[in-house]
């Protein structure tokens, strides 16, 4: 009977050592971060500065994220730029330009293209490609980052997927998900930018990177670095928000 019993135990911990050796699920992970990161609603005060080895500006600008595709941004600061805005509905975009009164739609051939002459795209600032849909994923080891023990996760584009990167390389810290580090690979392989995420604090209910910095290696000394000011998540935000008329609203 006793032999019995031992026989049991083992099995069992031999079946508890094979989960705990189970190899974690990437793409589980990469959604994990995406909703660590997003939320499912968002909104938020930010500054965005712009250096290069010649000169350097700062916007002021307030944003709207509503999962998973609609994204809403308006620039409050300084007075030339104040009103410009720019919206996101699944795969669309528009930027309106107060100066001209126009609204312009932004095709995909531009998704590349800076936004607001930042090192940010089109596509990096208002999420048009999908990390968690348009990406397979796997896990290639480990590593530690700013003290923080991080997944070294590879996303690899779908065939046909409508996604501007080769490749992307994310940091993700264990503990929560959030991400440490992201690079940016052309479809030749080559690394294009690396954004990092600083500053993680209390965000209400959440730690939050409050720093994001964008840098170009293909033009040293070029940088983007934004300062999250405030920020709130899953709160309701009006359907008029992600609107063509709100583009045009007078602040």
């Amino acid at each position: 009977m006793k032999l019995g019993i031992t026989a049991a135990a083992g099995l069992l911990l031999a079946a508890a050592l094979r989960v705990a050796a189970a190899p974690p699920d990437a793409l589980a992970i990469a959604r994990r971060s995406d909703e660590a990161l997003k939320g499912k609603t968002q909104h938020a005060r930010v500054s965005m500065t712009v250096r290069t080895p010649d000169w350097e500006r700062t916007l002021d600008m307030e944003s709207w994220y509503a999962n998973p595709d609609r994204m809403f941004i308006r620039i409050t600061a300084p007075a030339k730029e104040a009103g410009t805005a720019t919206l996101r509905i699944g795969q669309n975009m528009w930027n309106y330009l107060p100066q001209v009164e126009r609204v312009i739609k932004i095709p995909p051939s531009l998704m590349l293209q800076p936004w607001m002459g930042s090192d940010f795209s089109n596509d990096d600032l208002v999420k048009e490609s999908s990390l968690v849909t348009d990406y397979t994923h796997a896990i290639e080891g480990e590593e530690t980052m700013g003290g923080d023990r991080c997944y070294r996760l590879v996303a690899t584009p779908k065939p046909d997927a409508p996604v501007v990167w080769g490749k992307l390389v994310l940091w993700i810290r264990v503990s929560d998900d959030l991400p440490r580090k992201e690079e940016y690979y052309g479809e030749n392989g080559d690394l294009r930018k690396v954004l990092t995420f600083d500053d993680i604090g209390p965000a209400g209910h959440r730690p939050y990177p409050m720093r994001w910095t964008m840098r170009s290696i293909a033009k040293p000394g070029h940088e983007t670095v934004l300062v999250f000011h405030a920020i709130e998540f899953d709160r309701p935000i009006p359907d008029r928000i992600f609107t063509q008329q709100n583009l045009k609203r007078v602040f």
